[in-house]
Formats: structure tokens, sequence, C-alpha cells
């Protein structure tokens, strides 16, 4: 390795650990402080926060590790420059594009690592994740009641006490707001009562004395029921419930999966869009007027998606046929001298069982009977709720011979089918579109450390003693553009606005072509200290615009 490499590589070392620290910090803060609620008082274990960190991480380094690559290359060759160190290396015969060709090596390294890191292990941490926080979620340690207060128990179970004794657990003045029963909601006023709970720890058993009860009756909203008790029991379930960690959840997202399974659900979702497209246009073409010649209908989605494609089937394929040992074909032996082939003689078939009704039959044929019955009765309900959309849109147009002998409009039953498979063509568009989505998105993120590396060092030189100022002033105005383009593409993506490779990779290549623009104009300019900046231009831009109009003038005769 060369020494001017080295050195380089070194100056973006320190900067792009302390900025991917600072990042990190910074959004952990945030989104720690919106999960505060969620983790507090619930008598969670050391171990369970510790792993809701570690969790957290990977998902927040996948937002913020582009960021610090940005602010290193702004960081290392604005102090380059502001030391007029870049203005011995052109002196010196080496170009600008000569000192990025090392960061833009390890930049393409970088961006081949998190690659592997949003499709292996990010997936992963999400969900194990999101399992934990649906564990968090369902955690209820305590139940401590407030005095004059309301106090929800659950979301359909409000109490208010006016006094609570800790000794002896005793409530006084209690109001009872129960909404469980729907229509019949209830309000039950007591003297007193004594909260307990079961021997499990789990459910509430209040105990009231001396008082009343109103509820509303079904039949008839307008009446209210009173009844008056001395004591009564109300029983709430799973009030109570420690921590306790999910064993097993097969359920994944779409950022739960990693690129190959995204790919594989594509393909099928992919097949049914087309099938339901074909039916919806099957049935708008019938349900069209005669002078119509038009049909607005969603574009045809791809049967599979190239960049997937490409990585899993020929990178990955390709990878793992090398790596593996090849299957050893067995030596073929040569096949014996068979004798000629001796007829049997025919055998007999036995006759043919026919069942006749009033015969009893074996209880192992009524068995395996029934489980023949079952299987198919499962298969067949499967296929029924796959093929839903189908199935209503064909009896619809079964439907037209009869609707039409008794005299019902024929376009109204199209119509109607149509509105059908419109919501069901719909529905799948939306899968299959996010599912791109997903997929271009882990690739365009992982590749926008090489895009900032082309990008950062030219606005580095145009602000050389900008300092640390105007490196983090244009590196949030670089994010936001960045992110707003990226998370604008990917809304109009969801919408089937924009074809998902284009919504991805629009802010990767807008930025690279300024930072190539940007390259040009530096490599081409004599001042070596500023890199020929936007008052360098307008200046330039004047002088000709003067030397114009001067060549234009009409020449004054002596």
């Amino acid at each position: 390795m060369k020494l001017l490499t080295r050195y380089v590589i070194r100056e973006h070392a320190g900067p792009l650990v302390f900025a991917l620290s600072a990042l990190t910090s910074l959004l952990m803060l945030q989104y720690v402080a919106r999960q505060l609620a969620n983790l507090a008082g619930k008598g969670l274990p050391w171990s369970a926060i510790g792993k809701f960190f570690v969790l957290s991480l990977p998902f927040t380094i996948a937002m913020t590790l582009p960021m610090a690559v940005l602010v290193a290359t702004l960081y290392a060759f604005g102090r380059m420059a502001a030391e007029h160190e870049i203005t011995a290396f052109k002196a010196s015969g080496v170009r600008v594009r000569s000192l990025m060709a090392p960061v833009l090596v390890c930049a393409l390294l970088l961006s081949l690592f998190m690659v592997w890191f949003n499709d292996q292990l990010l997936p992963r941490t999400n969900h194990a994740l999101r399992i934990l926080n649906n564990d968090i979620a369902k955690t209820k340690p305590t139940l401590a009641l407030k005095e004059q207060v309301m106090n929800p128990i659950t979301d359909q179970f409000f109490m208010r006490v006016a006094r609570v004794d800790a000794r002896t657990n005793r409530m006084y003045d209690v109001t009872i707001y129960d909404l469980r029963k729907g229509p019949e909601r209830q309000t039950i006023y007591a003297d007193s009562g004594v909260f307990l709970l079961d021997a499990k720890g789990e459910d509430l058993q209040l105990q009231l004395m001396d008082g009343h009860a109103q509820e509303f009756v079904r039949a008839d909203p307008r009446r209210l029921q009173r009844s008056f008790f001395r004591t009564q029991t109300v029983q709430l379930r799973g009030i109570i419930r420690q921590f306790e960690a999910t064993a097993e959840d097969n359920y994944r997202g779409d950022r739960e999966q990693t690129v190959c399974q995204m790919h594989r659900t594509y393909m099928e979702n992919a097949r049914e869009f087309t099938r339901l497209r074909n039916a919806y246009i099957d049935q708008a073409s019938r349900a069209a007027s005669k002078g119509s010649k038009t049909l607005t209908v969603s574009r045809d989605r791809p049967p599979k998606e190239v960049l997937s494609t490409f990585y899993c089937e020929t990178l990955l394929g390709g990878f793992s046929t090398m790596l593996l040992p090849k299957k050893a074909k067995a030596q073929s032996a040569q096949p014996p001298v068979q004798p000629p082939p001796v007829q049997p003689p025919p055998v007999q078939q036995p006759p043919a069982v026919v069942e006749q009704p009033g015969l009893e039959r074996s209880p192992a044929a009524v068995a395996a009977d029934s489980g023949a019955r079952a299987d198919s009765a499962a298969r067949a309900d499967s296929a029924a709720r796959a093929d839903s959309a189908a199935r209503a849109a064909a009896a619809a147009a079964a439907a037209v011979p009869a609707a039409t002998l008794a005299g019902t409009d024929t376009v109204s039953v199209y119509a109607t089918a149509m509105r059908a498979a419109q919501q069901q063509l719909l529905a799948q568009r939306e899968v299959v579109d996010g599912l791109a989505v997903e997929i271009h998105k882990k690739f365009a993120l992982s590749f926008a450390c090489l895009v900032f590396v082309l990008f950062g060092p030219p606005i580095a030189l145009r602000f050389p003693r900008g300092g640390v100022g105007v490196t983090i002033g244009v590196s949030i105005v670089v994010f936001g553009l960045y992110y707003i383009c990226l998370m604008g593409g990917e809304a109009l993506a969801d919408k089937g606005r924009l074809p998902a490779f284009i919504a991805m990779w629009i802010a990767n290549v807008i930025f690279s072509l300024v930072g190539i623009a940007l390259l040009w104009r530096v490599e081409n300019t004599t001042d070596t200290s500023r890199g020929g900046g936007l008052r360098d231009w307008l200046a330039d831009r004047r002088a000709r615009k003067q030397l114009a109009r001067a060549l234009k003038a009409p020449a004054v005769p002596a």
C-alpha cells in the first residue's frame, strides 16, 4: 500500500468512528425516549432491557453509517484543503481523483458489507425486536390504584376510588365503569370494597359491599336497569402478567425477511397479481359500454425482480455452487444379461365391491374414508380461500344468463363483479409493490456510502475554510434532501405511481451525477484553494457578458 493511500485512509478513519458513534447515540436516545413509556414501571429483568438496546442498534446503524461516511469525507477533505495539503498535492502532480481513489475503494467494500448487513443481520434483529416489544407490551407487573382519579384497569374497565388503605387493600367510595358487554354497559357504585389476587397472581377479584349497579337493557337502550346488593364479586382475568419471552414466532413482515425470502414471496404474489389483473380486464370488458374504447388498469408487474433474481439466483447460487463439493457420479455397472421374460398366468381379479344402502362397513374402512374426506375438505377449503376473488367473479358471470332471464340488467351484474375484482387487484398490487420497494431499499441504502464518498470531496473543496460548522451544516442539508427523495420515492412506489427501482435509486443517481459534475469542475479549475466556487463562476459569467456586449457595440468613428 502506498504512503499516500495509507495517509488518506487514516485521515478518514478517526472522523468516521467519531461520527458513527455520535449519530448512533443521538438516534438511540431519541428512540429510547419514545419507548420509555413502554419500558418504565414494568419490572423488566435487566437481560430484557439489555436485549432491547442491543436489538435496536442494527436498525440505527443502517441509517447512521451512510451519514457518518459523508461527515468523515467532508471533514477529512475540508481539513486537507484548509491546510493547503490539496494545493501541495496538485503542485506535485497528484489529482483530486487520485486522492479519492482509495476512499472510493474503501467505500465500495463498506457498501458490500452493508449489503450483507441489511440482508442477513438486520432482518433477524428486526424480527427479534418485534417479538420482544410484543412481550413487553403484554407485561403487567402490578396494580397500583390512585385516589380521586380514573384508573384504567383495562381498555374496557375503569375504576375510581376515593381512598385506598394500602395495608388492607380496602377501597372506599368505589365507582366502576364496565364496558365489556358492549351495549349493556354497566356502572357500579359501592360504599367499600377489597381487591385481591388469585393464587397464581394473575386474575383480580373485587369484593364490593353495600352498593348498586346500573346497566342498559339490550332490547331497549332507553331503559336503565338498577339492582342493589350487599356483596358482589367482580372478576378480571389476566390483569397481572409477568414478563415471559416468546419461544417461537414464525410470522415475518417485509422488514424481517432476507432478500431471497422476499424474492420467493414476490414471485408468488406477482403470479397472483397477474391472474387478478386478467380477471379484472375480463370483467371490465364485459361491463364496458359498446362505445368505450379505453380501459384503465394497473400496469403489469414483472414475474421476477431483476435485482433480487441476480442476487439470489445468479450471485448467491453461483457462489454456493463453487463452494459446495460436486456430487460424485457413481460408476455405472454393466447390466447383467437377463433371460427372456416369462409371462405370468393371468390372475383373476376379485369382483368390485359396490356399496349398497343398509350394509354395514368395517371401522377401518370408515376411518380411512373419513380421513380421506377430511384431507380433501382441507385442501378444498385452502383452495377456496386462495381463490375467493376468482370464484366471486365467476359466480357473477355464471349468474348472468339467469339474471337476464329474470329481467335484471346484465351490465350491473358485470359491474359488481368488476368492482370486486378491482378491490382484490388493488390489495394485491400493494403487496407486490411493497415487496419490490423493500428489496431495492436494502441495496440503495447500502450503496449510499459509495454515493456520499463521490459527492463529499467536491463540496469540501469548495468550502475549505468552513471547518466543523460547514461540515455539519452541509451534512444536515444533504441528509435531509437524500432521505426526502428516498421516502418520497417509497410513498410513490407504494401507491403504484413509480416503479420500485426508479423510486429507490433516483436519489443515488441524482447525488452521483451532481458529485461527478462537481468533481469535473474541481479537476478543471486553476484555483487550487477553493476549487472554482460559485462566486468565481458568477464572476466569470459577468465578465463574459460584458465582453459580448463590448463586441456587439458599434465602433465609434474617430
